[in-house]
């Protein structure tokens, strides 16, 4: 089955997949050079979060979803996974679709973060567009590394190398689209109403910001765990208790999918 999913990511990598990624890419870097002019940011690091810590936290789960998400919903809709049964089981296209997706979502935001973090690292030094003042912060070139290390969670990894902070971290967002993209994946095959399969996720997310913040678990919170710019840093393990249980419940609804694959409506 590894050769049918590599042959579905190839033939989802279209130029639409890629000027999308582009598109988003130019958009947040453009919108943080512009608001970048109005404040004084401390370094480099400051000019990523900034970069990332605008819009990208309330567009991601609807972006991870829109990727390709939403192009599987309309194969269902169009009743396009039955006409596959002549040539594989129901079941098997399902997994194939489901790993391509995933693993596309990871890529797409995989590429976007990297490539802010690249711009933010190593361009924007080159082109002097930010503002930096870090002794405004009471930072100097003695304490400053050290400061970014205990700044947010996962800039732990700064103690290890930049890169290694952008790699970690880029990952670590793309695993989250993946698993979001997955969510809307198996919604969109347990509900009729494939708008409502496919805006579940986006509510998941607000409500759960919500409902934890009011319960005092703000570090729990899935756009503080995703994008952990606006606190102080947190263990990194606070992190994986979020993406862990909403893990469970997509293996769980997968799993269910598969017990349960001919009575579901969206497939007969």
């Amino acid at each position: 089955m590894l050769k049918e999913i590599l042959q579905e990511i190839r033939s989802k990598l279209s130029p639409k997949f890629f000027l999308s990624w582009l598109s988003l890419t130019a958009v947040l870097i453009s919108f943080a050079v512009y608001r970048s002019r109005s404040y004084e940011l401390r370094d480099s690091l400051d000019f990523f979060t900034f970069t990332i810590g605008s819009i990208l936290p309330i567009l991601f789960p609807i972006v991870s979803v829109l990727v390709l998400t939403i192009s599987f919903a309309a194969d269902i809709h169009h009743r396009f996974l039955t006409y596959t049964r002549m040539r594989r089981p129901i079941i098997e296209t399902l997994n194939i679709n489901f790993w391509a997706n995933l693993v596309l979502t990871f890529i797409f935001f995989f590429c976007l973060i990297i490539s802010l973090f690249i711009f933010a690292y190593y361009i924007e030094p080159l082109l002097g567009i930010a503002n930096f003042n870090p002794a405004g912060y009471g930072l100097t070139t003695d304490n400053i590394a050290e400061d970014t290390y205990m700044r947010h969670t996962f800039t732990q990894f700064l103690r290890y190398g930049t890169l290694t902070y952008g790699i970690v971290y880029a990952l670590w967002v793309g695993l989250n689209a993946g698993l979001f993209a997955a969510i809307g994946f198996v919604l969109v095959l347990l509900l009729r109403n494939r708008y409502l399969a496919l805006s579940l996720p986006f509510v998941i997310y607000v409500v759960g910001i919500f409902t934890l913040s009011a319960l005092g678990a703000e570090i729990y919170r899935p756009s503080y765990t995703i994008f952990p710019f606006d606190r102080i840093q947190s263990p990194i393990w606070t992190a994986l208790i979020p993406f862990t249980i909403l893990s469970v419940i997509v293996a769980g609804s997968l799993i269910y999918i598969k017990r349960n694959i001919t009575k579901l409506g969206n497939l007969t």
